[in-house]
């Protein structure tokens, strides 16, 4: 009796065993499978966020190797993607860098986009020159600018591009604004397009040295004691129209 009670044990203790090796996964606290994830390709991204991934990894990538180093097979491996993806979205390094002062400038204009539209004249300058913003933020922009500058007649593209984006539509945005505070009353101003192209140089540090010596990067409070300074002279030059000026 006590040897068939153990060997009913040991077949009870096998069946056991066995139910465990043969049950279903989810029996084992995993999730059923519908619910687990698909093995086999990563879900594929869009043509906008692969550009996007690209771009933001220009920046880190510069400090690394520099200009020259910016090859497309090394930043297409530096996004995580093949060269054959990147060339689908940029025909060549000249569009590629193009995309991305583009992208960098228009980021800019959005934050100053943002400004209350009955604020001061000057409080609307200060939004569309950032000053919180490292100075290392601004070295392949720069680089970018002394390639175009240096060799224009093969980068014609990317020196128009240069130009178009960075200092000739910020120069276009402070007519606008020169207009709007004439028109406000804010100040008196008989040649907005001048004005503008005055102020334009009054406001910023000369980058020709920065062009010229990729070691110079002056700080951000060396850039705002400059704005601060031309901004000033600058009214005090051209007479408030109503209200004396508070700078």
């Amino acid at each position: 009796m006590a040897r068939g009670a153990q060997k009913t044990g040991k077949s009870g203790a096998g069946t056991d065993a066995g139910a465990g090796a043969d049950a279903p996964d989810d029996a084992a606290g995993d999730p059923p499978a519908c619910c687990r994830p698909r093995k086999g390709r990563p879900p594929v991204m869009e043509a906008g966020e692969r550009r996007e991934r690209i771009l933001d990894a220009l920046d880190g990538h510069f400090r690394e190797v520099g200009l020259a180093g910016m090859t497309m097979g090394a930043i297409a491996r530096r996004a995580g993607m093949s060269k054959q993806t990147l060339y689908g979205l940029f025909q060549d390094r000249d569009a590629l860098f193009e995309a991305y002062v583009e992208r960098r400038f228009a980021q800019l204009h959005m934050d100053a986009a943002g400004v209350a539209e009955d604020a001061r004249f000057e409080d609307r300058l200060r939004a569309l020159f950032r000053f919180d913003h490292p100075a290392e933020a601004w070295d392949l922009p720069i680089a970018l600018f002394r390639l175009a500058v240096a060799e224009a007649q093969s980068h014609p593209r990317l020196a128009r591009r240069c130009m178009e984006e960075g200092p000739r539509h910020k120069q276009r945005l402070l007519q606008c604004e020169i207009e709007r505070a004439c028109t406000r009353g804010e100040i008196r101003v008989e040649d907005s397009e001048e004005a503008a192209s005055l102020l334009m140089d009054m406001l910023h540090l000369p980058i020709i040295d920065a062009l010229a010596d990729p070691s110079h990067r002056p700080s951000s409070e060396a850039w705002e004691k400059r704005f601060e300074l031309g901004l000033r002279v600058f009214l005090r030059g051209v007479g408030r129209a109503s209200r004396p000026s508070v700078i």
